[in-house]
């Protein structure tokens, strides 16, 4: 199953937006950015060195940017039809 880092204010929405639409299953993990710097979490730098949102995990494969994430679900969706 996907798995979706989601930081507000982010491009993740239109990730989340797609999976949505094409109805596949996903998981949702949010993060919070700092109140101050505006800067996202050490927690996505655990996930994905770049510490960007959003990240998409599936299985072995880390995907962190939302032109790439979109091009990947589109690929899943296809093999699964």
């Amino acid at each position: 199953m996907i798995t979706v880092h989601h930081l507000k204010k982010s491009r993740s929405r239109r990730v989340i937006w797609l999976l949505e639409e094409l109805g596949m299953p996903y998981r949702l993990i949010n993060h919070q950015r700092d109140p101050l710097t505006r800067l996202a979490p050490k927690s996505l730098q655990a996930i994905h060195p770049l510490a960007k949102a959003p990240i998409m995990v599936d299985g072995d494969m880390v995907i962190c940017e939302s032109g790439a994430i979109i091009e990947y679900i589109l690929n899943q969706s296809s093999e699964h039809q």
